[in-house]
């Protein structure tokens, strides 16, 4: 996100990291401006610090996240009185969980929920009243769009110019830009509608022969922006709710901000 918005974008402050590096700030931001917009501090006297050093860490059990010890603390305190190390999460009151969740049960005890309870208000419409008949909903043959294809891991400099170009002007029709629900920003995916189903065929076939060229260090693959980008096939849901690119749909060239 740094490397797309130099200025920093939405983004505030320092993005931690986990490797030599520590943090990593906006190219183009003054370090003054940066350091303002923190509001961390040392979890020990809790005077402002904006710097993750010396590697300490939450002393609660089961929690350890890494904490910020001001210089001061960390030649005294900090080593003196470790069991004061309390992150910011566990001093509001946060608890760890004791194990870690079973998600395969959790999963399986959601799917007999569904299949078990007819009236649930969770679920639209009516539960299949048994197994077998949503088994052989999984065994149906998958059945996809002849003139779409779904775009992935875009860019945030996306545009409708810039995927022409590396799909081809002259089969690409138009473009839905995919937006999340609650905020209504772009997150990197959209539908391509092409000219006819020979376009869908030629790009998915660039596509496969660009992915195995690079795994041998040859090509590499259909990229916007100097990103590789992933291409794939739009499937036809059963019971799908046709809503892209109707009578009323207006193509725009870039991909909505959000709120």
């Amino acid at each position: 996100y740094v490397k797309t918005f130099p200025a920093g974008g939405f983004w505030k402050g320092k993005n931690y990291l986990f490797d030599k590096r520590m943090e990593q700030t906006p190219d183009v931001v003054d370090v003054n401006a940066v350091e303002r917009d923190i509001d961390s501090k040392c979890c020990l006297c809790r005077t402002k610090w904006t710097f993750y050093r010396g590697q300490f860490k939450c002393n609660r059990s089961l929690c350890r996240v890494p904490v910020i010890v001001c210089d001061s603390c960390a030649v005294g305190a900090a080593l003196d009185h470790p069991q004061k190390l309390v992150c910011e999460l566990c001093r509001d009151g946060y608890k760890a969980p004791s194990e870690m969740p079973d998600l395969v049960a959790m999963k399986r005890k959601a799917d007999n929920i569904i299949l078990n309870d007819g009236d649930s208000r969770s679920v639209k419409g009516k539960i299949h009243e048994d197994g077998n008949e949503r088994e052989s909903l999984r065994k149906k043959p998958k059945s996809f769009y002849h003139d779409r294809l779904f775009l992935r891991r875009l860019p945030l400099t996306a545009s409708f110019t810039k995927i022409k170009s590396a799909l081809g002007d002259d089969r690409v029709k138009a473009v839905e830009w995919l937006t999340d629900r609650g905020s209504g920003g772009f997150y990197g995916s959209c539908i391509v509608q092409l000219m006819d189903k020979s376009s869908v065929k030629q790009i998915l076939e660039r596509n496969a022969s660009s992915s195995n060229e690079l795994k041998r260090g040859c090509e590499r693959g259909i990229r916007i922006d100097r990103q590789r980008i992933k291409v794939s096939e739009v499937f036809v849901k059963v019971c799908d709710d046709e809503k892209l690119f109707q009578s009323g749909f207006r193509q725009k060239e870039f991909p909505p901000v959000g709120s």
